[in-house]
């Protein structure tokens, strides 16, 4: 609580002083990440305003921050500016080139928004490169997240994507769904089912997982298996979209 009392002070003290010709770099910079901070914070609660007024401080009183170009192309992106969302994420990016959360930020904007995979999948590859000694970046995030793009051009180098997010962290779910889906998809429903049941073996679920894993069952001759999957997805997401999928006189 003290830290944050102090911290809170000297931004206002730097505000009290701004225009006086007196702050020096360092207390610009310091101002900047306070800025930055509260930025953020606004954004969490999507106070959307008040957080696109501290971010656009923060660049103006430091210039080199890269995070606060990014956190603003996200603030952007929730206002339904795209082109204002990609000029602030090119700007991160080239502000922080090694920066692994930058990168990603700009290619899942690049994949997800601009429908560019190829142009988003380099960006993902060169998050992936960054050393974890530069900056403590999740490996198994930033590979499904490039398997996921991947899937619309290559389901073959989304695979190794995902098996590579695995290898970081076996209980990746996102990459346990996603191979458990592109088998589906390939007409392997033995490789699915082994993918959904170590999915579930996480003691995490998702009505995603569920329907495939009822489809699955289903298509391998298991009706005991399929209920069972088809009674979870009610039970537990019975509101969900995939719930209505479900035929209405499943017992």
């Amino acid at each position: 609580m003290r830290r944050l009392t102090g911290l809170l002070v000297a931004a206002l003290l730097l505000s009290a002083c701004a225009g006086g010709g007196t702050q020096t770099r360092d207390m610009q910079r310091e101002a900047a990440e306070i800025n930055l901070q509260l930025g953020i914070g606004y954004l969490r609660q999507n106070n959307l305003v008040a957080a696109q007024e501290r971010l656009e401080r923060a660049m103006q009183q430091d210039p080199g921050l890269a995070m606060a170009p990014a956190a603003l192309g996200l603030v952007f992106e929730r206002l339904e500016d795209p082109d204002g969302a990609e000029r602030l994420y090119r700007r991160a990016a080239s502000l922080g080139p090694r920066d692994p959360d930058i990168l990603n930020a700009l290619a899942v904007f690049l994949c997800s928004t601009r429908q560019q995979p190829e142009e988003a999948l380099r960006y993902f590859d060169r998050a992936i490169a960054v050393p974890l000694s530069v900056k403590v970046s999740n490996k198994a995030m930033l590979n499904a997240n490039a398997g996921t793009c991947a899937r619309r051009i290559d389901p073959g180098r989304a695979e190794t994507y995902f098996r590579t997010a695995l290898n970081h962290d076996p209980q990746w779910v996102d990459a346990l769904f996603q191979l458990a889906d592109l088998a589906w998809s390939s007409g392997e429903p033995l490789r699915a089912r082994a993918f959904i049941e170590r999915y579930l073996a996480s003691g995490q679920s998702s009505a995603a997982v569920l329907l495939l894993g009822w489809q699955v069952e289903r298509a391998l001759g298991d009706a005991d298996a399929a209920l069972g999957y088809a009674r979870r997805l009610r039970s537990e997401f019975p509101r969900s979209q995939e719930a209505g999928l479900l035929p209405a006189d499943l017992r």
